[in-house]
């Protein structure tokens, strides 16, 4: 009963969080300090999550740490998703001035929000270091690599890399991101979460408590989750209909089409954003 109550709370929690993270995101460039506010107040919430189960080893102190980890990233993906808190480099990749290599550039783009997740890892590993209760840590490390396995799939190569989850205020993004191509660390990186689900997996069934079971399975769970999103880099599928109900809808104003407005239909065919980025 663990085991399955566990799938199912990950596996609505991987939704729900996510498209509220888009909610939030898209409202705020209307209602930025009220946003920050109930980002802010979530996190700390997440830390008080954290700090009260860190010796418990209970199912409910497996649930409430995964939801404070959730809560820690969630911040995080808000405050990069307004615009926030990216990277000093705001621009396209071709665009003065120029950076050395585009790998630079690239990460001139994100470097400021990967620092403050890399920051919140190493705080929370020193905070829980030798706690009994290791969930809070392990959920956000795990959403931290897969993470970092998305972007570099995305930078590398991934042909359907594109999405409409990014708001157009972070759109310069995609301009990093290759869609000709499949790379290599594709297969790799794939072969890396099956390895990661199937050894949670077996260390959920092998769990001694049902603190143990809990926390196994929302791991696993979330690990099978990445490894979805990293199928859908490659199969030709609109995942962001599984979000419709958090995206705010565009009132699209389609102008008469004219015989000599051929550039303004190309820029906005250019204006697919990277699903990608929308997650990282």
């Amino acid at each position: 009963m663990v085991f399955l109550s566990a799938i199912v709370v990950a596996s609505i929690a991987w939704w729900v969080a996510t498209g509220l993270v888009l909610a939030l995101a898209r409202a705020g460039s209307r209602y930025l300090g009220t946003v920050m506010a109930i980002a802010t107040g979530v996190a700390l919430a997440g830390i008080a999550g954290l700090v009260a189960t860190h010796d418990q080893t209970t199912v409910s102190s497996a649930y409430i740490a995964f939801f404070s980890a959730l809560a820690l990233w969630a911040w995080h993906e808000t405050t990069f998703l307004i615009g926030l808190l990216t990277g000093p480099r705001r621009i396209e990749v071709g665009q003065a001035p120029l950076e050395t290599s585009r790998f630079r550039a690239a990460f001139m783009t994100v470097r400021d929000h990967e620092l403050a997740l890399a920051a919140t890892l190493m705080a929370l590993a020193w905070f829980i270091a030798g706690a009994e209760n290791t969930t809070g840590l392990l959920t956000f490390a795990l959403m931290w690599v897969m993470r970092i396995s998305t972007k570099l799939n995305i930078y590398l190569g991934a042909r359907h890399a594109i999405s409409d989850m990014l708001p157009d205020r972070l759109s310069y993004l995609k301009s990093y991101f290759r869609t000709d191509r499949t790379s290599g660390w594709f297969y790799v990186s794939l072969s890396g979460c099956a390895i990661l689900f199937g050894w949670l997996s077996n260390a959920a069934a092998n769990a001694a408590t049902a603190h143990d079971t809990a926390k196994w399975t929302l791991l696993a769970c979330f690990a099978a989750l990445a490894l979805l999103e990293h199928l859908f880099l490659v199969l030709p599928v609109r995942d962001s209909a599984l979000w419709a109900w958090a995206m705010e809808r565009k009132t699209r104003k389609k102008s008469p089409p004219t015989r000599d407005n051929s550039g303004a239909n190309l820029s906005k065919s250019d204006s697919k954003t990277s699903r990608a980025a929308a997650r990282a």
